[in-house]
């Protein structure tokens, strides 16, 4: 039996309405065989949740509770859900054993906790381990939206397909479906990027660029092979020539045409920071204390401070920089 699992975040909860629900209820009724959604942190199920009307279509089911609830997919094949309400849910997998024979599928909206993305709040949190000792044969899950797959041994634990469309950007570069085949007990994992767009972080070293024409040339073989569908965050970094500047606003007109967007993050300099630290002047006295600062434990701190030094230094010289 082919079926359809969605494991949460489907919508945004405070911003989905009536025409979400009309998209949704089409789109599955269009698809027709069975759907089974786990609702997540952003969509969770409560009385007045979208997919708690009773004019669903007959093929979707909803797993509407913080615990385990099992259907039957086929022979020697089961299908465990785990719903969000929105109280926080706890550990899905903790003290949890799915007892049936055969194929355990667990599907749930939560959280890997060996590779939680850095800035992502940990939901449902769980681990490969915990689901290999609850006799899951692989968990199908979403929350994170870069795609992977978490094997232990040779044997796949877990599976985010990703969200549909990069939803910003160091999210990994998979976004899409996953695609299940169960063969027996033998279980076939696949991951199908779909996303038509990119969100892309780059850098482009402009070390000894000596004016603005080698600049351009750098920038431009750093975006050779980008196009329309990719959304680019370009950081430049390096000590220029003298002579040589860095116009974000120029270079974002200049070569963003061709792409979803350009971003410029300027993290060049024009000076040399020691030589003007060793000065004994007001302004020796400002990069020596900047200069410390951004040398610091602190990586937000030491990122203000370099900023800092630069438009410091802009001061000094009567210019202006673009912030």
């Amino acid at each position: 039996m082919d079926a359809l699992c969605v494991g949460g975040d489907l919508y945004e909860s405070e911003r989905a309405g009536p025409a979400t629900y009309r998209f949704l209820a089409d789109e599955f009724a269009r698809f027709g065989r069975p759907v089974f959604v786990a609702p997540g942190n952003h969509d969770p199920h409560a009385p007045n949740s979208l997919l708690a009307r009773g004019d669903l279509p007959a093929n979707v089911r909803v797993f509407d509770e913080a615990a385990w609830r099992a259907i039957p997919l086929g022979e020697g094949v089961t299908l465990w859900g785990f719903g969000h309400t929105p109280a926080e849910p706890g550990r899905p997998f903790a003290g949890t054993r799915f007892d049936r024979g055969g194929v355990q599928l667990a599907l749930v909206h939560g959280s890997d906790e060996q590779r939680c993305p850095p800035r992502k709040r940990a939901t449902a949190p769980f681990t490969a381990d915990e689901i290999v000792e609850s006799g899951a044969a692989l968990a199908l899950t979403g929350h994170y939206h870069g795609g992977y797959i978490a094997r232990r041994g040779r044997k796949p634990a877990l599976v985010y397909p990703g969200s549909p469309e990069p939803v910003k950007f160091g999210e990994g570069e998979v976004h899409g479906a996953a695609l299940i085949t169960i063969d027996g007990t033998a279980l076939k994992v696949e991951l199908l990027p779909i996303a038509r767009t990119r969100a892309i972080d780059l850098e482009c070293d402009l070390d000894g660029a000596g004016h603005e024409h080698a600049v351009f040339e750098r920038i431009e073989a750093a975006l050779d092979g980008y196009g329309s569908g990719d959304y680019v965050r370009l950081r430049v970094r390096g000590a220029l020539g003298e002579g040589a500047r860095v116009d974000r606003a120029l270079l974002e007109e200049r070569f963003g045409t061709t792409l979803g967007s350009l971003d410029i993050a300027d993290d060049t300099r024009a000076y040399d920071y020691e030589r003007l630290a060793a000065e004994k002047t007001v302004r020796g006295h400002v990069v020596r204390d900047l200069l410390e600062a951004s040398r610091g434990n602190d990586p937000a701190d030491a990122r203000i401070a370099e900023e800092a030094l630069r438009y410091a230094l802009a001061a000094f010289d009567g210019a202006e920089i673009a912030p």
